[in-house]
């Protein structure tokens, strides 16, 4: 195992991209370790429901991709990066694109498990909940703005990882989301840490 602050992702998770990204954006040292979770034995005594991303430093485990990112701005002493005043908005808009990843990702994982006899109404369930959500932030862009936050970073990994695995087609209704995100990703942090080569499940 690798010594110092090690992040332990997977080549496609979208809640392990937020996490490198927040990590690169704000300086942080770490080293990426990227893992087969279905193989990943040894991250059972760290993290006993294997998910990653995780982070571990010195044998001490911090699990769930908000609480690492909340940990790389701790260890940042950025004060922009999650603004005190706008907490709870900022934590909800996180939420929301936490939820676009998942129901990206139950989708996915639904029909590569079971190819031409997954189930279309978990999947259209889904597919639903996306569209919503994406619409939604269209409407309620408040996160944008001219400083980089934790949920800007959240929600284009959202938006990039629903382009990845299920469809761009809400670019077409969502014309301020879509633009922004081109512009957003043009951070370097962003370059960086595109999807990589997948394994059969995240």
């Amino acid at each position: 195992m690798a010594t110092g602050l090690v992040l332990y992702n997977g080549p496609t998770s979208p809640f392990g991209r937020k996490c490198k990204a927040t990590g690169l954006y704000l300086n942080i040292q770490f080293h990426e370790e990227v893992v087969n979770v279905y193989q990943a034995e040894f991250l059972d005594q760290y993290n006993p429901l294997r998910q990653i991303p995780t982070l571990i430093l010195n044998e001490r485990a911090i699990t769930d991709s908000d609480n690492i990112c909340l940990y790389f701005n701790q260890l940042s002493g950025s004060n922009t990066f999650i603004n005190s005043d706008k907490y709870w908005e900022t934590m909800s808009f996180v939420s929301i694109a936490n939820g676009i990843m998942e129901y990206g990702l139950q989708r996915f994982v639904e029909i590569s498990t079971h190819g031409k006899n997954y189930r279309q109404d978990f999947v259209n369930r889904c597919e639903i909940k996306i569209n919503r959500s994406i619409n939604w932030l269209e409407n309620n862009n408040y996160f944008i703005g001219a400083k980089i936050t934790l949920d800007q970073i959240a929600i284009a990994c959202a938006l990039e990882y629903t382009n990845f695995r299920y469809s761009d087609e809400w670019k077409s209704n969502n014309p301020n989301l879509s633009n922004w995100l081109n512009k957003f990703n043009e951070h370097e942090f962003m370059k960086n840490t595109h999807p990589g080569v997948s394994f059969k499940y995240e």
